[in-house]
């Protein structure tokens, strides 16, 4: 949760008995381009026996209502504090200390420049107009019409040195009189009392059949929830996993509300198909309910081609930290369908009973479960040209269930004879070198945010039909000479095109061998070296500019190097480093493939299926395929997020001017970002035969934006619109 400001320390003196209504200032601006949770934060130093009021006017605007103070808790204790959603106006200080205020803003955009002020008022005289009156306690308060509330808190406080503490603003002294509160019925007050939500607490989301949404993590209903203190929530409402050796562990998150009588929980991490349960007490410490969810697993579907069958392996990775089995994790697809198609037309749909079973048989289609695992397998002669899988599930909140991973395959014609070819070792084709030439082109200093494209030129990737059915470019990097490298992983071929569309060279061969490819997803070029990862070789391979295979970098245990499933490559200054989506982590090469290091998932901030990694001079952008951003420093320090709303997010760049650029090939379009996560332009998609679908976007230094484009198998150039 974001905090604007953590900057000032306003103090409340208490000197003699003589009383002065001398305003304590604060001023604060809310900006326009805040976040949903944006709140200021300041500490205030009060005296027991005073009555404090809190005034808030906007520049030019006086009073108002669109900045309240939310909360207010005892830094020293916790447990005392006081929230209220409509605001808190006045508060009864009975314990001496150091206060935090939150501030919020009510009004959901512009920007708002104001100034509180904290007054201290006569307990004595009547509040006109009047207003609810909060008091600082220890229990849980609840609203009450007769009385104001006084908590037994401590009589004494450490001595606090001002002097000590560095304080921005001015600090004022006020004095006040010590008299006792008098009750005034004309007060709203809040009476302290133990909340009994327990009766009637339940589980709202997940619904019963739904997996976790990550987003929102898990929703409680009940009365007087939202007043109930952090400690008293966590006694009353335990999230938990079962762990590898059996026993049971808490999630770590944190709780919130939202609105009255609901409570919400958002964990740390949604750990991908983890069985979580959920555990309700009463305030006997009895458990008195118990629910059981789950997280959706991170599926990968891959094909297979045997002699007259095609089979779809629909895969997920299990979790170590949990127990293997069903009470740990999801060993099975339960509330999931599966659909396949021959293009689009439906060959079978098994639903979550169906896939969950250990095999089955429809038709002429066979399938058969095993742990973290299913196999469809499916006679060639009923694909047409394209065999698609889609694993369909529902996320709470969801109506129906929705595609969650989708993959597809291309039949070719496997009776096309080589005989005639001439057998050649080579894979480097050469076209003339004058018939390939590189426009100059001079780097541009200053980009502005809202800066908008235009498509300049379209052009095709491959020469003809048979590759149209298989091809799929999956990455884009622009040569420090001006080229394009563009990687398809289908056709296992890295090719050099100038902004024309010309083919310079290309390169490439499917196999396990050193030097071939398996299942190539990225790609990047530094000097006259580039290099390519390769999921499926568990390995990145390096290559001459020329097309000449030079190492593969590997795991290697005892040197501590392990790589799983790396996908996207990037260079900072000489260093190289990799996203590796299997084992969550970062890693870090130099050129020559030696290992630098690696940095992963954290309580703070979580790393989960990065798919793709980009830097700039100070910084590594991570994108992971929830959609979400991340920066980090070199040092893998978190820094900051965003999340960008790509549900198939693959292609990432950031340009030289701080733009950060997302490809989202399940919403079909190419967005560019702010760091911030403001979204400043969105490309228009380019006229072709098909919607097109991006899949990876790379920024040159003169601001030209190229795109691969797998649904119509073409790379779009577009140039700033000046």
């Amino acid at each position: 949760m974001k905090k604007l400001a953590v900057v000032a320390l306003l103090t409340i003196i208490i000197v003699g008995t003589a009383f002065a209504a001398r305003p304590i200032d604060y001023r604060g601006i809310f900006p326009a381009d805040r976040e949903s949770d944006a709140r200021i934060t300041n500490y205030i130093l009060l005296k027991k026996d005073t009555r404090i009021r809190f005034e808030i006017e906007e520049q030019g605007h006086g009073t108002t209502d669109r900045v309240k103070v939310e909360k207010v808790q005892l830094t020293s204790a916790p447990d005392i504090s006081f929230s209220d959603s409509a605001g808190i106006r006045v508060l009864d200080v009975t314990e001496s200390g150091i206060y935090e205020v939150t501030l919020v803003p009510t009004a959901v955009s512009g920007e708002i420049r104001f100034v509180l002020r904290v007054v201290e008022i006569a307990r004595e005289a009547p509040v006109e107009p009047p207003v609810p009156v909060a008091t600082v306690t220890d229990s849980v308060p609840v609203a009450n019409t007769t009385d104001i509330s006084q908590a037994v808190i401590a009589d004494t406080l450490p001595a606090v040195s001002t002097a000590a503490i560095a304080v921005p603003v001015a600090v004022e002294q006020m004095t006040a009189t010590a008299a006792q509160v008098a009750d005034k019925p004309e007060i709203a007050s809040f009476v302290p009392s133990t909340v009994d939500a327990t009766s009637s607490v339940t589980l709202k989301a997940p619904a019963e059949g739904y997996f976790i949404n990550p987003f929102a993590g898990f929703k409680f209903v009940g009365e007087g929830l939202n007043l109930l203190s952090d400690s008293e929530r966590r006694k009353l409402i335990k999230v938990l996993n079962r762990l590898a050796d059996g026993s049971m562990a808490e999630v770590a998150g944190s709780f919130f509300s939202p609105e009255p009588d609901v409570l919400m929980f958002l964990p740390t991490a949604v750990l991908p198909g983890a069985i979580y349960y959920v555990e309700v007490y009463d305030n006997a410490g009895s458990r008195c309910a118990e629910y059981r969810v789950a997280a959706m697993p991170e599926v990968a579907i891959e094909f297979k081609r045997n002699l007259n069958d095609v089979l779809a392996g629909v895969s997920w990775q299990p979790q170590p930290t949990l127990m293997p089995n069903p009470a740990g994790q999801m060993l099975a697809l339960h509330n999931c369908d599966i659909a396949v198609f021959s293009g689009t037309e439906l060959l079978v749909k098994l639903s979550g009973e169906q896939v969950a079973q250990p095999f089955g048989s429809l038709g002429q289609i066979n399938w058969r479960a095993r742990p973290h695992s299913l196999d469809i397998e499916m006679p060639a002669a009923l694909i047409a040209s394209e065999c698609v899988v889609e694993v369909m599930a529902a996320l709470d909140g969801s109506d129906t269930k929705n595609v969650a991973y989708r993959a597809s395959w291309q039949k070719t014609d496997d009776q096309v004879d080589f005989s005639d070819v001439e057998a050649s070792d080579d894979l480097i084709y050469d076209k003339p070198k004058e018939e390939f030439s590189i426009q100059a082109f001079t780097a541009r200093e200053q980009l502005a945010e809202t800066a908008a494209f235009q498509i300049e030129k379209s052009f095709s990737l491959v020469d003809n039909e048979a590759d149209k059915m298989v091809a799929w470019p999956q990455d884009v990097v622009w040569d420090e000479n001006g080229s394009l490298w563009v990687l398809d992983s289908q056709l296992r071929r890295i090719a050099n095109y100038n902004a024309a569309g010309m083919l310079r060279t290309s390169f490439g061969e499917r196999g396990d061998t050193p030097g071939s490819l398996g299942l190539p997803v990225a790609l990047a070029q530094k000097n006259s070296s580039l290099f390519v990862s390769d999921t499926s070789r568990h390995a990145v391979h390096k290559f001459t500019t020329e097309g000449l295979f030079v190492v593969s970098i590997l795991s290697e245990p005892g040197s501590g190097i392990n790589i799983d499933l790396p996908g996207g490559v990037c260079f900072r200054k000489d260093e190289m480093w990799v996203a590796d989506r299997g084992n969550a982590r970062i890693l870090c090469f130099n050129q020559q493939g030696g290992f630098l290091g690696s940095f992963g998932s954290t309580a703070a901030a979580p790393i989960e299926a990065p798919v793709s990694v980009r830097a700039d001079a100070d910084s590594l952008f991570i994108l992971e395929r929830s959609g979400l951003v991340k920066k980090f420093s070199p040092m893998g320090q978190f820094d900051a997020t965003f999340q960008s709303g790509s549900n198939e997010g693959s292609g990432l760049d950031v340009d030289r001017w701080g733009g950060v650029w997302v490809c989202d090939a399940g919403k079909f379009k190419v967005v560019r970002f702010s760091k911030k996560g403001a979204a400043l332009t969105e490309l228009v998609a380019p006229p072709a035969a098909k919607p097109w679908l991006p899949t990876a976007v790379a920024v040159r230094s003169d601001g030209k934006v190229a795109v691969t484009d797998a649904a119509n198998k073409m790379l779009h150039i577009f140039t700033l619109v000046e």
